[in-house]
């Protein structure tokens, strides 16, 4: 894991400071508005194990998973050196797995995560680089479709979710620049509970299962300066 950070950290940082011929002027860290879309790895220790509580023992899933996530939000200066960052983004993933009852299981999870991250701004010809930290309050939801009952659950959870990053901006045009960026992050989501505050539990157990998980990947998008 330390060595995919370091590959993610070393291409951020070469994408931000290649050769631009046309752009390779140092501009003023205004403010700008952001999109795309990640890649991640994601462990989500409590779902995992639940899904192998409900599946055979040939359908059992890794602790570690892919996920995707589209974001963007609108970056702030405070001076030539901070800048604040106001994110929005939606992470998902999903699961089939055959049930140990038979049947098959289909687990979708998701994770709404508004964020404000505090930047360090370096400056270059063509190109910023900015490192970043910070959190925000988030909201998911998992839904479980069982096929042998012909049974859809919805279930909820919140918590507080931190993250850093590092993100490499190079210049396309005078106003537009190409993104890429490394991440990390931690969400302390609460039980996944459905509609009625019933709380989800492995089967068998008293053991409540949560919607935290780590994740750590790589995003691409665009800028755009004013």
């Amino acid at each position: 894991m330390k060595f995919a950070c370091l590959i993610i950290v070393s291409s951020t940082l070469l994408f931000a400071q290649s050769e631009t011929k046309h752009f390779a002027v140092e501009r003023k860290n205004t403010m700008s508005i952001f999109a795309g879309m990640g890649v991640h790895m994601v462990s989500a220790p409590d779902v995992v194990e639940y899904i192998n509580s409900v599946s055979t023992f040939a359908q059992r899933v890794d602790d570690f998973g892919v996920a995707v996530d589209f974001f963007g939000g609108v970056e702030f200066p405070i001076n030539d050196e901070w800048g604040v960052k106001l994110e929005h983004s939606y992470l998902f993933k999903s699961y089939t797995v055959e049930g140990n009852l038979g049947g098959t299981y289909e687990i979708f999870y998701a994770n709404q995560s508004p964020s404000i991250i505090i930047q360090k701004v370096i400056a270059g010809k063509g190109y910023f680089v900015k490192f970043g930290a910070g959190g925000g309050y988030h909201f998911g939801t998992m839904t479980q479709k069982v096929s042998t009952f012909g049974t859809t659950t919805e279930y909820t959870s919140n918590g507080v979710g931190l993250s850093a990053e590092v993100v490499g901006q190079t210049a396309f045009g005078e106003n537009v620049f190409g993104y890429i960026g490394g991440s990390l992050g931690w969400e302390f989501m609460s039980d996944l509970k459905e509609s009625n505050g019933k709380t989800l539990t492995a089967p068998n157990s008293s053991k409540t299962v949560s919607l935290n998980y780590f994740h750590a990947g790589i995003r691409f998008g665009m800028n755009y300066y004013f």
